[in-house]
């Protein structure tokens, strides 16, 4: 009797660690889906180095609306110094006569980290000119107040089409910075503000 309750209890036990297995498999993809990349807060690293967004930017990266979509790439931290942009096209926007995407703080027309520029055909990677407004920490800093959903500030692209809306095209998109770490030059809070550094 003893050795029949046992085996009921080890077949209950295995089926219950069977049971959670299969759970783990069915809800880890759906767990690791919750916060996309774009979600994450602004990056400091603590040492002397450049800091960077990369970011694809492709024909169904948003949904335009008369021509034009813009969508999230990304955070900066308050202060952020904002030293360049660059795009590359792999793939050829196709189904629209121009492509253009500018970066920029707000989410219509963003525009005021760098002016648009063309992505419509494949080719070499280009060094784009940070708008005036947009070098080191105008727009990102200063005494102005905080726009990022989780501090700081979160870089938006805005795509623009002319005629028709591209139906297949592959860019990326990166904008260099010089995080506040330098000691003098510190983190701030979420909605705080601060001078510029």
């Amino acid at each position: 009797m003893l050795k029949k309750l046992a085996r009921h209890i080890a077949g209950g036990f295995a089926t219950g660690i069977g049971a959670l297995g299969v759970m783990a498999l069915v809800t880890m993809p759906v767990l690791s889906q919750v916060l996309a990349p774009r979600s994450f807060a602004a990056r400091i690293f603590p040492t002397q180095q450049t800091h960077y967004l990369r970011f694809p930017i492709t024909f169904n990266s948003c949904i335009p609306v008369t021509l034009t979509c813009t969508f999230k790439v990304g955070s900066v931290p308050y202060n952020a110094f904002i030293v360049r942009a660059f795009t590359q096209t792999y793939t050829t926007f196709t189904g629209a006569t121009t492509a253009t995407v500018s970066f920029g703080t707000t989410t219509t027309a963003a525009v005021n980290l760098m002016a648009a520029a063309t992505i419509l055909t494949a080719g070499n990677a280009v060094a784009q000119t940070v708008a005036a407004g947009g070098l080191g920490t105008t727009v990102t800093g200063n005494g102005i107040a905080q726009s990022g959903t989780l501090g700081g500030f979160d870089i938006y692209a805005t795509i623009v089409y002319t005629v028709a809306n591209a139906t297949a095209g592959n860019a990326v998109g990166i904008i260099e910075y010089i995080a506040p770490n330098d000691g003098a030059c510190t983190a701030v809070g979420s909605g705080a503000t601060a001078a510029g550094c």
